[in-house]
């Protein structure tokens, strides 16, 4: 999933990126908040990633006080399932076009 926000005329473009998937799990704690799937959860802070990359999505979306273009890459199956090959594979880099792309891990 690539999310696009545009402002301004330049062509300049970064990538900022967040693991999405889930992790063959069981998640024990009683937050709320936890799986709803069993066998399967959020573990190693994707949910947190994902949490910051809809943050930055958001503030760059109100505030715009940039020049060019930001792509919020949502990328799946970091953990051991090749999803960043995959999504080069599928065209990301030709489809969308970056100078740099920024990812973190919490």
């Amino acid at each position: 999933l690539v999310g696009i926000i545009q402002n301004g005329t330049s062509k300049r473009a970064i990538g900022l990126r967040a693991d999405m998937d889930a992790l063959p799990m069981q998640e024990i704690n009683t937050f709320e908040h936890a799986s709803r799937h069993p066998g399967k959860m959020h573990a190693c802070g994707h949910d947190g990633h994902t949490a910051m990359l809809l943050g930055a999505a958001h503030h760059l979306a109100q505030h715009r006080n940039f020049d060019g273009t930001v792509y919020l890459v949502f990328q799946p199956a970091e953990e051991g399932g090749a999803g960043a090959r995959e999504m080069i594979n599928d065209g990301l880099f030709t489809r969308f076009p970056m100078d740099a792309i920024y990812g973190m891990h919490n």
